[in-house]
C-alpha cells in the first residue's frame, strides 16, 4: 500500500468559487481516514482530487514521495468506489470485476486468480455468474469493492458507498468494510456525511465544513473533546445540547440554567469572567440530581436507554438515561451535568 499527503490544496473553480481551503493532511500506510461534514463542505471534491476527477488549484498530491499532483488519473494506481457503484449491467459479477484488468491486458490467468480472490474475500463466489440485475443492493456494491481490490491499488477511495442502502444492509455493509481494511491492510480514504459512518470505521476522522477542515483526530478525541462548536454539534447523536451564559463570579449563568463551578472550572475560565461563553453538555452527560428541574416533552425508550426531551424554562435538553423511563409529557424530572465543555463565543473555539 502507500503514504499519502495532501499539502496546502486548493480547490477553486472558474466561476471563482472556491470549494476547499488550504486543505493538509498525512495518511499513513494501511490507515483509513474517513473525510465527515454536511454536504456541500468539500469532502468529495477533495475526494476527487486525489482522484484526479478535479484538477487541483493549487497545492500537492504525494504517494510515497512522488508527486502526483499533475498525473493523469489512470496513472496514479487509486481505485475509487463510487455511490452509484457504476456496474455494467450486460456483464456477469465476473467480467465486472475483471475488466480494469482485462483493459491491462494482463494475463488471464492471474485476472482469474485475482478476481476468485477477491470474491471469497466479499463472499462473492456463488454470484460470479450472475448479472446486476439478479442482484441485491448490498451485493451491488461488493461487486464495486471487489473491482477495486482486484486491481490491487495503492490507494482506495470511497465516496459516499453506503447512501443508497437501506439501514440493515448499511450495518452490514458497513462492518465488512471494516473487515475488508483489516484484512487488506489497506490506505483507504472514505467520505460520508454520517457521523455513524465515521465514528465505527475510522483510525482518524477529519470533519470539514463550508471547505475548511474543522478537526483531525480520533473518532474518541472528536467526541470528547471537539475543537468548536461546529464539531462538537455535528459529531454525536442524539447532539450535543447548548446553553449560552455568562460566567460571573464562580458561577456558570444562563437565563434559566445556574450552576457554581468547580476548582477545575474555575481555573479554566479564569480569563472569562464576566464574558459570556457557551456550555455544552452530550446527552449521556446529563443525569439525575439537583441542579435544576427540567419538565419533560418528549419520551423515546430504546431499550436499555431512553432520550428524554425537554426544558428548563425556555432552555430545551434532550438527556440520555442508561434506563428504561416512562415519563409523561409535563413531568418534571430533577437533573444535574456529569460533564461539561467550554466554548467562547465569540470565536466559537473550545475552551481549553
Amino acid at each position: 500500500m502507500a503514504e499519502l499527503k495532501l499539502q496546502h490544496l486548493d480547490k477553486i473553480y472558474d466561476n471563482n468559487v472556491q470549494a476547499v481551503y488550504d486543505f493538509n493532511l498525512d495518511v499513513a500506510d494501511g490507515e483509513l481516514i474517513v473525510l465527515v461534514g454536511p454536504s456541500g463542505c468539500g469532502k468529495s471534491t477533495t475526494l476527487r482530487m486525489v482522484a484526479g476527477l478535479e484538477d487541483i488549484s493549487s497545492g500537492h498530491l504525494i504517494i510515497d514521495g512522488k508527486d502526483i499532483t499533475t498525473m493523469p488519473p489512470k496513472d496514479r494506481d487509486i481505485a475509487m468506489v463510487f455511490q452509484n457503484y457504476a456496474l455494467y449491467a450486460h456483464m456477469t459479477v465476473y467480467e465486472n470485476m475483471a475488466f480494469s484488468l482485462v483493459l491491462r491486458k494482463e494475463n488471464k490467468n492471474v485476472i482469474h486468480e485475482k478476481v476468485l480472490a477477491a470474491a471469497e474475500i466479499l463472499g462473492l463466489t456463488d454470484q460470479l455468474n450472475k448479472k446486476p440485475a439478479q442482484l441485491s443492493g448490498g451485493q451491488h456494491q461488493r461487486v464495486a469493492m471487489g473491482r477495486a481490490i482486484v486491481r490491487t491499488p495503492k490507494v482506495f477511495l470511497f465516496d459516499e458507498p453506503l447512501s443508497n442502502l437501506d439501514a440493515k444492509l448499511r450495518g452490514a455493509t458497513r462492518r465488512e468494510i471494516l473487515l475488508l481494511h483489516k484484512r487488506l491492510k489497506a490506505t483507504m480514504l472514505y467520505v460520508t456525511h454520517d457521523q455513524t459512518e465515521a465514528l465505527t470505521l475510522a483510525d482518524r476522522i477529519v470533519c470539514m465544513s463550508m471547505g475548511h477542515v474543522q478537526q483531525i483526530g480520533t473518532p474518541l478525541e472528536l467526541y470528547d473533546t471537539p475543537n468548536n462548536l461546529f464539531v462538537a454539534s455535528f459529531i454525536g447523536l442524539p447532539p450535543m445540547n447548548f446553553i449560552e451564559g455568562k460566567v460571573e463570579d464562580g458561577s456558570f449563568k444562563s437565563e434559566h440554567i445556574s450552576f457554581e463551578l468547580n476548582g477545575e472550572q474555575k481555573q479554566l475560565l479564569s480569563a472569562y469572567n464576566g464574558k459570556e461563553v457557551v456550555v455544552g453538555v452530550r446527552p449521556e452527560n446529563i443525569i439525575k440530581g439537583s441542579t435544576c428541574a427540567m419538565k419533560v416533552t418528549l419520551n423515546e425508550n430504546l431499550g436499555q436507554t431512553t432520550l428524554v426531551h425537554g426544558n428548563v424554562g425556555g432552555q430545551k435538553l434532550t438527556a440520555k438515561f442508561r434506563e428504561w423511563c416512562d415519563y409523561e409529557n409535563g413531568d418534571e424530572v430533577g437533573i444535574a451535568f456529569d460533564r461539561i465543555h467550554f466554548f467562547d463565543k465569540e470565536s466559537t473555539e473550545a475552551i481549553r
